[in-house]
């Protein structure tokens, strides 16, 4: 008989658990999901990101190169965005907003994207009368 009551609260035990572990799972939103774009010389790694339209995203731009870079795209003048780092401008002609880094240097961009699609990215720096994104330093944010 005691066999039987030690099987009997020791699945009780393993069913509380369960349930509980399930039930901090769902009651947490999903965790911020972080991506690192390193810009050098005339190009971004990684080239395409993707996101996930309604989940909150942290885009770290490092600037690996030996001059300076920005991240610059249309698409981040929808969005409600916080940067760490450095400061967000905005190319008031076009409405590009952007982020200006020096070597060395990184920045954070916070924001949970809305809008579905493909965008560009690009670096907007003009070197010997070109862009960087002329020279081949662009890249695509998909959003699913």
């Amino acid at each position: 008989m005691r066999a039987w009551m030690r099987r009997v609260a020791i699945a009780v035990i393993v069913t509380t658990v369960v349930v509980t572990e399930i039930g901090q799972g769902l009651a947490q939103p999903d965790p911020v999901s972080v991506v690192q774009i390193e810009l050098s010389e005339y190009s971004f790694n990684p080239t395409q990101v993707t996101l996930k339209a309604g989940r909150a995203v942290t885009l770290k731009v490092v600037n690996k190169g030996r001059a300076t870079h920005m991240f610059a795209s249309q698409y981040l003048s929808s969005q409600d965005l916080e940067i760490e780092g450095t400061d967000m401008e905005v190319d008031a002609p076009n409405g590009v907003k952007y982020v200006k880094l020096q070597p060395g240097k990184s920045a954070e961009i916070k924001f949970t994207p809305s809008q579905k699609g493909t965008f560009e990215f690009s670096c907007e720096v003009k070197t010997g009368g070109r862009t960087h994104r002329d020279r081949g330093m662009k890249g695509q944010l998909v959003v699913n």
